[in-house]
Protein backbone atom coordinates (compact mmCIF):
# COMPACT_ATOMS: atom_id res chain seq x y z
CA UNK A 1 0.00 0.00 0.00
CA UNK A 2 1.54 3.34 -0.79
CA UNK A 3 0.97 5.22 2.61
CA UNK A 4 -0.18 8.35 0.47
CA UNK A 5 -3.65 6.07 0.32
CA UNK A 6 -4.07 6.54 3.84
CA UNK A 7 -6.38 9.82 4.84
CA UNK A 8 -5.29 11.41 8.12
CA UNK A 9 -9.00 11.66 10.39
CA UNK A 10 -7.35 13.00 13.20
CA UNK A 11 -3.81 13.34 14.37
CA UNK A 12 -2.23 10.35 14.35
CA UNK A 13 -5.44 8.01 13.22
CA UNK A 14 -5.50 7.35 9.53
CA UNK A 15 -8.60 5.65 7.44
CA UNK A 16 -8.38 3.77 4.50
CA UNK A 17 -9.96 1.30 2.08
CA UNK A 18 -8.96 -2.72 2.33
CA UNK A 19 -5.94 -3.98 3.14
CA UNK A 20 -3.74 -6.64 1.60
CA UNK A 21 -0.96 -9.05 3.01
CA UNK A 22 1.49 -6.73 0.75
CA UNK A 23 0.27 -3.31 2.56
CA UNK A 24 1.31 -4.67 6.46
CA UNK A 25 4.99 -4.24 5.63
CA UNK A 26 4.81 -0.87 4.80
CA UNK A 27 2.30 0.13 7.32
CA UNK A 28 4.90 -1.00 9.91
CA UNK A 29 7.41 1.80 8.25
CA UNK A 30 5.42 4.00 7.99
CA UNK A 31 4.99 3.69 12.13
CA UNK A 32 1.36 2.22 12.35
CA UNK A 33 0.87 0.53 15.47
CA UNK A 34 -2.58 -0.79 15.81
CA UNK A 35 -5.20 -1.63 12.84
CA UNK A 36 -8.64 -2.03 13.86
CA UNK A 37 -10.53 -3.94 10.96
CA UNK A 38 -14.49 -2.67 10.86
CA UNK A 39 -15.13 -4.67 7.59
CA UNK A 40 -16.59 -8.06 8.07
CA UNK A 41 -15.23 -11.17 6.49
CA UNK A 42 -16.34 -12.27 3.56
CA UNK A 43 -18.49 -9.33 2.39
CA UNK A 44 -16.84 -9.59 -1.39
CA UNK A 45 -15.56 -12.75 -3.24
CA UNK A 46 -11.69 -12.90 -2.57
CA UNK A 47 -11.17 -10.60 0.56
CA UNK A 48 -8.91 -11.64 2.54
CA UNK A 49 -9.28 -12.47 5.86
CA UNK A 50 -8.76 -10.18 8.92
CA UNK A 51 -6.91 -13.63 10.45
CA UNK A 52 -4.58 -13.40 7.58
CA UNK A 53 -4.42 -9.95 7.80
CA UNK A 54 -3.87 -10.15 12.17
CA UNK A 55 -1.61 -12.94 11.43
CA UNK A 56 0.79 -10.46 9.73
CA UNK A 57 0.19 -7.50 11.32
CA UNK A 58 1.13 -9.36 14.84
CA UNK A 59 4.37 -10.48 13.00
CA UNK A 60 6.06 -6.91 12.83
CA UNK A 61 4.57 -6.07 16.17
CA UNK A 62 1.39 -4.10 15.18
CA UNK A 63 -1.76 -4.85 17.08
CA UNK A 64 -5.02 -5.85 15.01
CA UNK A 65 -8.37 -5.86 16.43
CA UNK A 66 -11.55 -6.72 14.48
CA UNK A 67 -14.48 -4.82 15.22
CA UNK A 68 -16.30 -5.52 12.07
CA UNK A 69 -19.96 -4.24 10.92
CA UNK A 70 -22.03 -3.61 7.65
CA UNK A 71 -25.17 -1.35 7.16
CA UNK A 72 -27.41 -2.06 10.20
CA UNK A 73 -25.43 -3.69 12.46
CA UNK A 74 -23.34 -1.25 14.19
CA UNK A 75 -24.47 -1.52 18.00
CA UNK A 76 -23.57 0.63 20.83
CA UNK A 77 -21.30 -2.17 22.60
CA UNK A 78 -18.54 -1.90 19.08
CA UNK A 79 -18.79 2.21 19.32
CA UNK A 80 -17.87 1.68 22.75
CA UNK A 81 -15.25 -1.04 21.94
CA UNK A 82 -14.06 1.60 19.43
CA UNK A 83 -13.27 4.41 21.78
CA UNK A 84 -11.95 2.23 24.47
CA UNK A 85 -9.00 1.36 21.57
CA UNK A 86 -8.39 5.06 20.44
CA UNK A 87 -8.67 7.16 23.91
CA UNK A 88 -5.76 8.08 25.37
CA UNK A 89 -3.86 6.61 22.05
CA UNK A 90 -1.58 8.78 20.32
CA UNK A 91 0.62 5.94 18.20
CA UNK A 92 -0.39 6.12 14.50
CA UNK A 93 -3.36 3.71 13.84
CA UNK A 94 -5.21 2.82 10.81
CA UNK A 95 -9.15 2.26 10.56
CA UNK A 96 -10.31 0.41 7.64
CA UNK A 97 -12.94 -0.94 6.20
CA UNK A 98 -14.10 -1.62 2.20
CA UNK A 99 -13.76 2.34 1.59
CA UNK A 100 -13.00 3.96 4.83
CA UNK A 101 -16.67 5.06 4.96
CA UNK A 102 -17.50 3.02 7.73
CA UNK A 103 -14.04 3.55 9.59
CA UNK A 104 -14.76 7.43 9.23
CA UNK A 105 -18.30 7.43 10.82
CA UNK A 106 -17.60 4.88 13.96
CA UNK A 107 -14.41 7.14 14.67
CA UNK A 108 -16.69 9.76 14.47
CA UNK A 109 -19.34 8.36 16.80
CA UNK A 110 -16.63 6.87 19.28
CA UNK A 111 -15.23 10.72 19.48
CA UNK A 112 -18.34 12.81 19.95
CA UNK A 113 -20.33 10.40 22.19
CA UNK A 114 -17.43 9.16 24.28
CA UNK A 115 -14.38 11.13 24.07
CA UNK A 116 -15.80 14.32 23.98
CA UNK A 117 -15.17 15.51 20.43
CA UNK A 118 -17.08 18.28 19.26
CA UNK A 119 -19.54 17.16 17.05
CA UNK A 120 -18.68 19.65 14.08
CA UNK A 121 -14.91 19.02 14.43
CA UNK A 122 -15.71 15.43 13.54
CA UNK A 123 -18.06 16.27 10.69
CA UNK A 124 -14.92 18.82 8.90
CA UNK A 125 -12.50 15.78 10.02
CA UNK A 126 -14.45 13.16 7.90
CA UNK A 127 -15.31 15.16 5.00
CA UNK A 128 -11.49 16.40 5.06
CA UNK A 129 -10.78 12.95 4.48
CA UNK A 130 -12.59 12.29 1.86
CA UNK A 131 -15.65 10.62 3.31
CA UNK A 132 -19.23 12.10 3.54
CA UNK A 133 -20.13 12.91 7.58
CA UNK A 134 -24.01 13.96 6.69
CA UNK A 135 -25.05 11.21 8.82
CA UNK A 136 -23.37 11.53 11.46
CA UNK A 137 -24.94 13.60 13.60
CA UNK A 138 -28.65 11.82 13.60
CA UNK A 139 -26.58 8.74 14.42
CA UNK A 140 -24.92 10.62 17.30
CA UNK A 141 -28.62 11.17 18.35
CA UNK A 142 -29.19 7.36 17.71
CA UNK A 143 -26.51 6.01 19.66
CA UNK A 144 -26.38 8.41 22.49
Amino acid sequence: MDTTNLKSISGNHFVSGQIQIDDIEGLANFGIKLIINNRPDNEEFNQISSELLKDKAESFGIKFIDIPFASGTLSKEKILDFSNLIKNNHEKSLFYCRSGARSSLIWGLASVIHLGVDLEKCIININNSGHDASMLPNMVDFFK
